[in-house]
């Protein structure tokens, strides 16, 4: 291994460390009451920023290797603006409906608001492997996907089953984009292990 390779990999992990602990903490300070809504949720934006520094280092890295691609390039950005997009659109719904004030049709319009970047995601993805005409990082994307589905089809499953029989709390849906997201780089991660 070079040592530009060898560096790359170290930042990019710092930055994937850095983005989970920061989400973790903002979690932590959402659950806790912490800090109040609806700046308990604008918390969420400063682990956010850095995923940029996170997807320009994994780009770094993914250059040193040899396994760059345009297609590559632009699914990362897709997908940056998507998350964004998801992350200021619950922002939004959730502080304006902060007060519950709102009528029905109001609400369903401010729910909206998050799905559109959760449509940005989905979308970004299928232009990717539509794009990508390197078969061997098609694969490991769709790999990589079928591993987040895997989780969260799995962890909805259980945690169904678990407050159907009384054992744990009712989870709101919205849940579930990040539980992919997470799922998402555990795929990726995996595809690491099996290529070492």
């Amino acid at each position: 291994m070079t040592r530009a390779t060898s560096s790359t990999k170290r930042a990019t992990f710092l930055w994937s460390a850095a983005f989970m602990v920061g989400m973790s903490g903002t979690g932590a300070l959402l659950f806790t009451d912490f800090v109040q809504p609806p700046w308990g949720m604008a918390v969420m934006l400063v682990p956010m920023l850095l995923l940029i520094p996170l997807v320009r280092a994994s780009e770094r890295m993914q250059r040193a290797a040899g396994s760059a691609s345009p297609a590559a390039a632009r699914y990362n950005r897709r997908m940056l603006a998507a998350s964004f997009a998801y992350v200021i659109g619950f922002l939004v719904a959730v502080a304006l409906f902060v007060d519950q004030t709102v009528s029905k049709p109001v609400a369903a319009m401010l729910s909206l608001l998050p799905t559109f970047g959760t449509f940005g995601m989905i979308w970004a993805m299928a232009r990717y492997v539509t794009e990508e005409s390197d078969e061997y990082l098609r694969v490991r994307t769709v790999n990589a996907a079928l591993v987040a589905t895997g989780l969260l089809l799995a962890t909805g499953t259980f945690w169904g089953f678990l407050t159907t029989f009384g054992v744990a709390p009712h989870v709101p849906m919205w849940v579930l984009v990040p539980i992919w997201a997470m799922g998402l780089g555990i795929g990726q991660l995996v595809n690491k292990v099996r290529e070492a």
